[in-house]
């Protein structure tokens, strides 16, 4: 009996996994990739059909695999079908052009093999510019570069077959992508139903919001909860991920075919709606630190310093349990109120976006629609009303809350500090405001979007040819070179914010060698005058100069050489040579240190080298070889493998290998069972998709499946075109896989050692990069609070955004190099761990940041920011002066410094004063300030979470880079008085522990 219910189990978990398996393969794209090989390989064993694709019929395979494969949805294989047809037609075109000339020249004459080489490697250099610049047009610009191999380094100046191999490959080109369309709409035929993904995600992320929010309420109330920290730290994470995939599926949609009522634009607003949220919450609701891990500092109010409640004469007395509670009792009704008011609205939102997206557009009546929008419309006027009602209910008693505790207070006759629990829900309730302020955005878009709905009628959606199709990223997009943002040290009015490229700059003594040799009062760019200082007393000096050159002129004959020497000087340093000469220079720095033009001539590099061999005189052993053992697989994957940096050239190139290596076996395995009988061929390339698609589909290994099937077709078709008795199957599988390898090898070696770009280099300056974009936010901050006439607050606001927008990119772009690190040969070990804790310090530095920004609009300017001047300065001071040394440790790759002016020192100094300012107000009136009170607590709880993560922040980079310690273990002071001065103004960066091992 036990055998027997054991072989029962065994059998239940085999069926069981059987169809699981089969679940997979039973949906619209796995079937359409097993059809599309299936009729792929017909077409190649019928002689009709494969005499028009000549002796290179099998690429039909190839291409399908490499370029024109089963996509999820019928926009983007439409979308793939012109693109990289447009891709073979350019290729085609070209090729046959120089063919055609080469032609001219005579059979195998030099010139007619160095036209056809000249033209193979222009098309792979523009071809590598187009690939690294526009990311939509990677598989067009391989295709290109595909095609142009295989017809320029065959039959080289044999005019008949010039039109003839064009013809071949035209009709490979067209039978590829034509298969794989028509395999897609017979399985859409029969799997109906919606593939678009953005709508579904940005409702997903909804849902995500609600379980973030509903998890931190406990935020509200300072109450204990049992979840860990872990656990929130997993689900902020996750929804971080999601905000950034919103953004990058929305480029891929919004440029596609779809059918339907509305256009995804109309929910586009959500997604910086999602980012608003989830950064209200990271910074206003996120996990509570342990009291413990926050260290009092001799002048914290939150440790016994005189306070709002206590007159510096009177005796400190402790906190009182009675006046928390009195607070978190008065101020958690209304909020958990609030709270659940937003989170209605969120529901609501996502059962919209549901709705109008997913429901059967053919067929539908406009009753129908009117219908579903109506009872849309009525629950978004509900949750408008309801959170209305309860943002209003939460501002009131905001208000009058701190009148409460002031009346409790007097009654008891009591002077007690706030506990470190107001703080908290302060900062919690503001955040709550604020998310209250986005859903009331959100609500407004989703009646739009169900309007919309109602009144539309279904139509095509179709996208524009913009430069965003092609692939170049907007703003909030990432981009592999983006740019600095910089505040312009001479070139800017006010501190003005100038974008400019990173590789364009010019240098500190290259601008005074250019600017300062003639003393012109002209403008550089866009009429931004030239810098003051010393640079314009050198101009006012030259000018004296410059008028006594002048003279001397005068004075000189004009067949003189002191003449025409003086002349040409003065001619090189006027104003409209000097903004030549200057643009000149931003443009051969920009090319000279473009990624993009490197990339392109690391692909015409690579090309040239392993196809020169092709264009060698015909009886040349060289030639001979390359034709014998199809050197153009060799370079066909040196261009599949070469990435834009190391890293990822790294992994696709191993990946590759095994998949060839894997490819070659199997296909040596079937050609010894099938041979060539046409119906075995097409039944065991079949079978072999099978496993392809589900590596491809499933798993993270693409790069090792493709080059798999891409082996099988010039091993088992290539000898039933045109069969070779002197070839054995096992030496076609061997040569076979050593030209696809040498290919992939070339790839690796020429992406290392030629213009190399490595992850860990390159994360180390987008790092240091992103530290001065974060302190140059956090100077745009104070700047604009302490200005005193605000003339100019769209202005300031924009260039705010713009820094937000920039750091978010880059610090998307970190995570990806950190991804494309892991795969990255390096002699120095990986701090991988470090690395990825810098990313998530920063982002919070961002999101507290963003927080201070929102918040410092309602704080009362008087109390928090004019009479406390000195001591925010000395705090702005302290925060800058640890970015920066964190700055240039990233970028110089040297050591902290052992001692910095400490941040927490400044803002506990700047906290009391604000304390008492604030006390004093509050004895002159005791209704003053209202809720801008909250906003004041709010803003010094949020700073002192950036005092925190500037020390966490510190503590990473002093474990990456190290510290200059002159104050060590082994110095004659005692460890502990050290530490103890240490409080008093500076933080030590060296860590004791460490240094004591």
């Amino acid at each position: 009996m036990k055998a027997s219910s054991l072989f029962g189990d065994r059998s239940c978990s085999f069926l069981l996994s059987v169809l699981a398996m089969a679940k997979v393969f039973f949906a619209r794209r796995p079937l359409a990739r097993l059809l599309s090989t299936f009729l792929c390989s017909l077409i190649i064993v019928i002689r009709p059909f494969s005499r028009l694709g000549g002796q290179y019929a099998f690429l039909v395979l190839a291409l399908k695999e490499l370029v024109f494969g089963v996509q999820e949805n019928l926009a983007q294989q439409l979308e793939l079908t012109v693109l990289n047809i447009l891709g073979a037609l350019i290729g085609i075109g070209v090729s046959t052009f120089a063919k055609y000339l080469a032609s001219l020249a005579g059979y195998d004459t030099a010139a007619a093999r160095a036209t056809c080489a000249i033209f193979l490697i222009l098309i792979s250099f523009f071809a590598g510019i187009a690939k690294s610049r526009l990311v939509r047009l990677q598989l067009s610009t391989r295709i290109s570069c595909f095609i142009s191999i295989w017809l320029l380094t065959n039959d080289i100046g044999v005019r008949p077959r010039v039109l003839e191999d064009s013809g071949n490959f035209l009709w490979i080109t067209l039978s590829a992508a034509i298969l794989c369309l028509v395999s897609l709409v017979a399985m859409m035929a029969i799997f109906r139903g919606s593939t678009t993904n953005f709508e579904t995600e940005t409702a997903a992320t909804f849902a995500l919001l609600e379980q973030c929010l509903s998890s931190s309420l406990y935020r509200v109330g300072a109450r204990e909860t049992k979840m860990t920290v872990s656990y929130y730290r997993q689900l902020h994470s996750q929804l971080l991920q999601q905000s950034i995939k919103l953004n990058e599926t929305y480029s891929q949609a919004a440029f596609e075919l779809r059918i339907g009522r509305l256009s995804l634009q109309s929910i586009h607003p959500f997604v910086g709606i999602v980012e608003h949220l989830r950064r209200e919450l990271a910074w206003g609701l996120s996990p509570l630190k342990p009291a413990q891990s926050i260290p009092g500092t001799p002048y914290s109010p939150r440790s016994g310093a005189p306070s709002l409640y206590e007159h510096p004469n009177s005796p400190a007395s402790p906190s009182s349990p009675l006046q928390d509670s009195t607070f978190v009792a008065t101020i958690e009704p209304p909020a958990l109120t609030l709270a659940h008011a937003i989170l209605d609205a969120m529901k609501t939102v996502e059962h919209l976006i549901f709705v109008t997206f997913h429901q059967r557009s053919t067929g539908e009546t406009t009753e129908t629609a009117q219908s579903v929008s109506g009872s849309q419309k009525a629950a978004v006027h509900a949750a408008e009303r309801h959170l209305k009602v309860a943002r209003i209910q939460m501002r009131e008693v905001l208000k009058h809350v701190f009148d409460q505790v002031d009346m409790q207070q007097r009654a008891e006759g009591k002077h007690a500090h706030l506990p470190k629990e107001i703080f908290d829900c302060s900062v919690a309730a503001i955040a709550l405001l604020q998310m209250a302020q986005e859903m009331a955005k959100a609500l407004q878009v989703a009646e739009n979007v169900a309007t919309l709905y109602e009144e539309s009628p279904t139509r095509l959606w179709y996208p524009h040819i913009t430069l965003q199709w092609l692939g170049v990223p907007p703003g909030p997009f990432i981009s592999d070179d983006n740019g600095d943002l910089v505040i312009a040290s001479g070139g800017g009015v006010d501190g003005e914010v100038v974008d400019v490229g990173g590789d364009e700059r010019l240098t500190v003594m290259e601008a005074r060698q250019g600017l300062a040799e003639r003393a012109f009062s002209f403008t550089l760019v866009k009429g931004r005058p030239l810098p003051a200082g010393g640079l314009s007393m050198r101009y006012r000096t030259y000018t004296a100069s410059a008028s006594r050159m002048d003279l001397k002129l005068g004075d000189s004959k004009p067949w003189t050489w002191r003449y025409w020497s003086g002349f040409i000087s003065m001619l090189w340093s006027t104003e409209r040579m000097l903004r030549l000469r200057v643009w000149l220079s931003k443009r051969h720095r920009a090319w000279q240190h473009s990624s993009h033009w490197r990339h392109g001539l690391k692909n015409a590099i690579g090309v040239a080298v392993l196809s020169f061999p092709a264009f060698m005189p015909e009886s040349s052993s060289a030639r001979q070889w390359f034709q014998s053992f199809r050197g153009q697989w060799m370079v066909i994957s040196y261009l599949w493998v070469l990435e834009t940096n190391t890293g990822a050239t790294w992994r696709t190139g191993y990946l590759r290998l095994f998949g060839t290596l894997l490819g070659a076996v199997y296909s040596y395995v079937a050609s010894i069972i099938c041979g060539t009988n046409p119906y075995g061929l097409v039944a065991l390339v079949t079978a072999f998709d099978i496993p392809i698609t589900w590596i491809i589909l499933k798993t993270s290994v693409t790069p090792l499946a493709v080059p798999a099937s891409v082996t099988l077709p010039p091993i088992l078709f290539a000898p039933y075109i045109h069969p070779d008795p002197s070839t054995s199957p096992l030496k076609l599988a061997i040569i076979r896989a050593v030209m696809i390898a040498a290919g992939i090898v070339a790839a690796v070696l020429v992406n290392s050692l030629l213009f190399p770009r490595h992850c860990r280099v390159l994360f180390l300056s987008d790092t240091s990069r992103t530290l001065g974009l974060l302190s140059s936010l956090y100077l745009t901050l104070s700047h604009d609070m302490f200005r005193v006439h605000r003339t100019r607050i769209h202005e300031e606001r924009r260039k705010t955004l713009k820094l937000e927008l920039q750091i978010r990119s880059a610090l998307y772009r970190l995570s990806a190099l950190v991804k494309t690190m892991h795969d990255e040969l390096s002699l120095l070990p990986k701090p991988l761990r470090h690395y990825r804790q810098v990313i998530i310090t920063m982002q919070k530095l961002l999101d507290l940041m963003t927080g201070l920004r929102k918040i410092r609009e309602n704080i009362p300017r008087k109390e928090t920011v004019a009479n406390v001047f000195k001591e925010r300065r000395e705090f702005m001071s302290c925060v800058c002066i640890t970015l920066f040394a964190c700055q240039h440790a990233f970028r110089a790759r040297e050591p902290l410094p052992q001692f910095l002016p400490s941040a927490r020192h400044a803002f506990a100094n700047l906290e009391s004063h604000v304390q008492e300012c604030i006390r004093r107000a509050r004895e002159e009136d005791p209704h003053a300030l209202g809720l801008s009170l909250v906003y004041a607590f709010a803003e010094q709880e949020v700073m002192q979470n950036v005092v925190d993560t500037l020390e966490e922040l510190l503590e990473v980079t002093g474990r990456l880079f190290g510290t200059s310690a002159w104050l060590t273990h082994e110095s004659h002071f005692s460890r502990t008085s050290t530490m103890e001065e240490g409080d008093h103004g500076w933080y030590s960066t060296f860590k004791w522990e460490e240094g004591a091992e």
